[in-house]
């Protein structure tokens, strides 16, 4: 994950999952949520 990842997801955060940012949904719920924020920035380190 780079910080275009980190970019992408802030521009879907909050948002159900479709096929254009499932990429995103790290934790596999649904939403792109605080959670999978964490999960990527925790692949940034």
């Amino acid at each position: 994950m780079t910080l275009s990842d980190l970019l992408q997801l802030l521009a879907h955060f909050m948002q159900p999952v479709t096929k254009e940012n499932i990429m995103y949904d790290l934790n596999g719920d649904g939403m792109i949520t605080t959670t999978d924020l964490i999960l990527l920035l925790a692949q940034l380190i």
